[in-house]
């Protein structure tokens, strides 16, 4: 079932106008009637597409219950690496459920976004979220936050938070011995090369606590999906 989201609110037995790029998609995927899922302000609804000549239009028949969220929060604080490569954490991001999203600028990174060109970088990020979460029935798109320094981080602490550190020694715990997924967590990544000496000092004073990911050195990107998914895993078992 195709899903989509709707910049107007919905109502049921009220039609739904696609815009044009949903109009594309569902011209390339041939649709000619079928139901599908769509959403507006976190609600979901189903409802019956069908092709006319003046293009795709819905019918909303009912709404859809199920909830495609976690319950808790999680804020995924990635410093910003090679675009191509960021732009893969941003859609592996909104599959595994991570609710916002801060690009960290940090000492080591090798990609900084100019301030003429933030505008069209961030429209495109955006739509990989909002594409990526689509495609996994997500309720809600993640909240792509502007970029943020270490200085400022503390605002996005949430009730648990965590540093990953390659450095941080045999007595660093890994993410699933210190969270139990009953509480909001925020989990910073590092660039190539991670995080300082001064920058795991500033993490710590600021509250997030250095985990270990293992014995193998990851890249950022794998880093990054490595504790998106142990974390959302942790969240998803309490409700079972």
């Amino acid at each position: 079932m195709q899903q989509y989201f709707i910049d107007t609110p919905i109502h049921i037995r009220q039609p739904v106008i696609f815009t044009k790029e949903q109009q594309h998609h569902l011209r390339v995927l041939r649709i000619k009637k079928e139901t599908v899922r769509l959403v507006y302000g976190g609600r979901a609804f189903l409802a019956e597409v069908s092709a006319g000549s003046e293009g795709y239009t819905a019918e909303v028949l009912s709404e859809d219950s199920s909830m495609h969220e976690l319950q808790y929060p999680i804020t995924l604080i990635a410093s910003l690496i090679e675009r191509t490569r960021f732009e893969w954490i941003l859609q592996k991001a909104a599959e595994l459920g991570v609710n916002r999203i801060v690009p960290l600028e940090s000492s080591r990174c090798v990609y900084r976004i100019s301030s003429d060109k933030k505008e069209k970088v961030y429209q495109r990020w955006n739509t990989i979220l909002m594409e990526a979460s689509q495609q996994c029935k997500r309720n809600k798109v993640p909240e792509l936050m502007d970029p943020c320094s270490l200085t400022k981080i503390s605002q996005y602490a949430s009730e648990h938070n965590y540093a990953a550190y390659e450095k941080a020694g045999i007595e660093a715990e890994m993410l699933s011995e210190v969270f139990d997924g009953r509480a909001s967590c925020s989990i910073a990544i590092g660039p190539e090369g991670g995080f300082s000496e001064e920058e795991v000092r500033m993490l710590s004073d600021n509250g997030f606590m250095s985990i270990d990911l293992g014995s193998r050195i990851l890249r950022s990107e794998t880093a990054a999906v490595y504790v998106c998914s142990v974390a959302s895993e942790l969240i998803e078992r309490v409700n079972r």
